[in-house]
């Protein structure tokens, strides 16, 4: 029989085990809760992360529908250099309606898209492909979206819903045709609507905020019945010298087409010295807004600073090829804040200043002058500082405008032979080409129709 003292220390042994047990029991507890804190942590972050890819595809995917330049496969302008492409984001996935109703015309059978993936370092790798081919990404670990269009369910021509796909890594909806299934995924769409080039349609072919001179050759033709063939309409008098001729509608005096001492022309003009209120007349916005644009490309005799879209030149005919450079790599908005010269030598590879299709618009605060034998569309604006300046054009050789010249001050026409051929359908042009803004409110997180 062992003695009381050999037995010392038996129940403290139990204590100690029921101490070791209950703590065990407590770090199980509380690890297992660890790690379901941790895989809830893990799950909102992937799926942040995809919500945040389908909102980057999304700003992305506005971006490049407010861009002109031309892409190519990989999202990118290759320059006029390398490999040129003749068309746009836009023109790639939107094409519009040739019909009297300016539209965009949607593959919704098979609709086309464009992604990207982006990788650890926050540099994206895009794909651009034409209609009914789907987008190739690489590194399958990557984060990516997925960009949609598709047309306005309310029915406006001039809308669209663009709807974005972001994924953790590789798999549908961000990689169509792939079995791979991603972390997480995530779908944001809304509405954009068209902010037209040209609000408020030039109603003649030539048009001065104060006089119009018209000397050397000069021809201005006006056969649209909506703008009841109006030719020539300016602030003040309009004196046509001995070669200027006025074609307008079948039975109309030539001199009745002319609309002179405009009051309302004149209205403007006087109203404020910047010449904002004229230029909002026409343009819809005023010519800090107009610069500030995303689809604006500068034309400076000075330093570009910061601005991306701009080009500085010391010569007005330097400053012609720059803008016909520009042109050949799809843009179609100027603002030159220097003289432009465009001649036989400085004209974009087309051979002409914008088409039918893709109209010009080309303002500034110096004059533009077209010489030798040049065709150009869209419209030609010169806002000059003040209200007394004027626009003295001179030419050489033939000169043709599909479109309209407007004028702050005087207009006045010297050398050269100009024909001013006013175009309705070029203006028609500009309802689907301007900027894409966001409809207020049509946000949403969902695949659910509004």
């Amino acid at each position: 029989m062992k003695s009381p003292r050999s037995q010392r220390g038996a129940v403290a042994l139990v204590v100690a085990l029921v101490l070791i047990i209950g703590m065990t029991m407590v770090v199980f507890y509380a690890n297992r809760g660890m790690i379901f804190e941790q895989r809830a942590s893990a799950n909102q972050y992937r799926a942040t992360r995809a919500f945040e890819l389908a909102e980057a595809g999304l700003e992305w995917a506005v971006a490049r529908l407010n861009d002109d330049l031309f892409i190519n496969s990989a999202c990118a302008n290759p320059g006029v250099n390398g490999n040129p492409v003749t068309n746009t984001f836009r023109e790639r996935y939107l094409a519009v309606s040739s019909g009297a109703t300016a539209s965009f015309v949607i593959n919704t059978s098979n609709p086309p898209h464009a992604a990207c993936s982006v990788d650890a370092a926050g540099v994206a790798t895009c794909s651009c492909p034409a209609s009914g081919t789907s987008p190739t990404l690489d590194a399958p670990t990557d984060g990516r979206f997925s960009v949609r269009f598709g047309p306005d369910p309310g029915g406006d021509p001039l809308a669209i819903e663009i709807v974005s796909y972001g994924c953790t890594n590789q798999g549908a909806p961000c990689d169509p045709g792939s079995t791979a299934t991603p972390d997480a995924t995530a779908v944001v769409r809304a509405l954009y609507k068209v902010r037209s080039k040209f609000p408020s349609v030039p109603g003649a072919g030539l048009v001065a905020g104060s006089a119009a001179t018209a000397g050397g050759n000069l021809n201005v033709v006006n056969l649209d019945v909506k703008s009841n063939g109006i030719t020539i309409n300016s602030g003040t008098t309009v004196e046509l010298g001995s070669g200027t001729n006025v074609f307008t509608l079948p039975g109309t005096p030539p001199r009745a087409s002319i609309l002179d001492n405009d009051f309302a022309l004149t209205a403007l003009t006087r109203a404020d010295v910047n010449g904002d209120l004229y230029f909002q007349s026409f343009f819809g916005e005023t010519q800090a807004q107009y610069q500030n644009n995303p689809q604006t490309w500068i034309v400076t005799g000075g330093s570009c600073g910061s601005r991306v879209r701009c080009t500085s030149c010391s010569t007005a005919a330097g400053c012609g090829s720059a803008v016909s450079s520009a042109i050949d790599n799809g843009v179609v908005q100027f603002w030159a804040e220097t003289p432009v010269q465009f001649g036989s030598g400085n004209l974009p590879a087309v051979g002409t200043l914008g088409t039918a299709a893709r109209p010009i618009s080309f303002a500034g605060s110096s004059g533009i002058e077209l010489r030798s034998n040049i065709t150009a569309y869209g419209l030609f604006f010169v806002a000059t500082a003040t209200a007394t300046d004027n626009w003295d054009y001179n030419g050489s050789g033939t000169a043709k405008v599909y479109g309209s010249i407007v004028s702050r001050g005087d207009f006045v026409k010297g050398s050269g032979t100009l024909d001013v051929i006013y175009d309705a359908n070029i203006f028609r042009a500009g309802e689907s080409t301007g900027v894409l803004v966001r409809v207020p409110g049509s946000w949403r997180d969902k695949e659910t129709s509004y």
